[in-house]
């Protein structure tokens, strides 16, 4: 009720000017009508008209008549009238007022609601901004991670590469005795760097060792790749890949790789890459072929045999192994 009041008094003080003037103009006609009452001639009470003739010719020239006639009050149809006529200006008066009140209303209610909404779409555009801007930043922590991350497996390769170089060329490693120290320190610091790399670093990796004659099956193997992580390992080339018994190469891409009379058993192929991958004489006993993709691969069926699972496998013909 208070509001209601309070609401109503704005809209009075917002039209002030225009309730004035139907204000004046009401009071104008009640002071017309309490005035008409005090004069016979304003006709608003009864009174009696006198009406004088003069005869100018004729055989009562010169004489003068008087006639009194009674002029009845304003009846009920003529206070009706006074009153339609009287309201018209009040009626059009209020009819502006409430009209304007309503206007304004509107464009109060209108601009509360531009207002809302403009709120409602800034806060919105606001939460997008900070959504992007954390996706953004996300984003870039994800892309600084990758390039440290990439730098470091560099910089490790790098570091391998230095510290094989040197057994090779001043702690002759690749003449060295079965158990010999050198070996052994070779093999450690092999394993623990292949971990530290990506699948391309790794496929490098077997790439230098296998140039450097280190891991050669036809020979004594120098350096043991048993247990050694080249899981997604990038081995995709024409080198002969020789002892990779006992190695974890999940994941790994072996497509077309020639890898025919090279050590793979034990080791672990699971979900690897070896569509169109020569794998003629090469032993698999023991290895984890399963969910591997060996179509269009040169293996026998004797081969696949000695496996220790093709589970899921794409077998060379293009089916799926049970």
């Amino acid at each position: 009720m208070i509001a209601r009041l309070r609401s109503w008094w704005q809209i009075i003080k917002q039209h002030q000017v225009t309730i004035g003037i139907v204000a004046i103009v009401l009071a104008f006609f009640v002071s017309l009508i309490i005035v008409g009452y005090q004069f016979d001639w304003t006709g608003f009470g009864a009174y009696n008209k006198v009406t004088i003739t003069h005869t100018i010719s004729g055989t009562n020239a010169g004489t003068v008549t008087k006639t009194e006639e009674y002029q009845p009050g304003k009846g009920l149809w003529d206070w009706l009238q006074l009153l339609g006529i009287l309201a018209i200006p009040a009626v059009v008066g209020l009819g502006t007022v409430w009209f304007t009140s309503r206007q304004t209303q509107a464009s109060e209610t209108n601009r509360a609601q531009q207002i809302k909404e403009s709120e409602a779409n800034r806060e919105k555009r606001h939460q997008t901004d900070l959504e992007i801007a954390d996706k953004n930043r996300e984003r870039q922590q994800q892309t600084d991670l990758q390039i440290a991350a990439d730098k470091q497996r560099e910089a490790a390769l790098k570091e391998y590469f230095d510290k094989m170089s040197e057994l090779l060329l001043h702690e002759n490693l690749r003449g060295s005795t079965k158990y010999a120290q050198v070996r052994n320190i070779a093999r450690v610091w092999t394993l623990t760097t292949l971990r530290r790399l990506d699948g391309v670093r790794k496929g490098t990796v077997l790439q230098f060792l296998h140039e450097s004659g280190l891991i050669e099956a036809g020979n004594e193997t120098i350096i043991d790749l048993d247990g050694a992580d080249l899981s997604g390992a990038s081995l995709r080339t024409d080198l002969h890949v020789d002892n990779l018994a006992g190695t974890n190469m999940e994941g790994a891409d072996l497509h077309q790789a020639y890898c025919a009379g090279a050590e793979l058993v034990g080791a672990k192929l699971r979900g690897a890459d070896l569509s169109g991958a020569n794998l003629t004489e090469t032993d698999m006993f023991g290895a984890d072929l399963s969910y591997a993709d060996l179509r269009g691969a040169l293996v026998t069926d004797v081969q696949l045999e000695k496996t220790k699972s093709l589970e899921g496998a794409t077998m060379p013909d293009g089916t799926i192994h049970a």
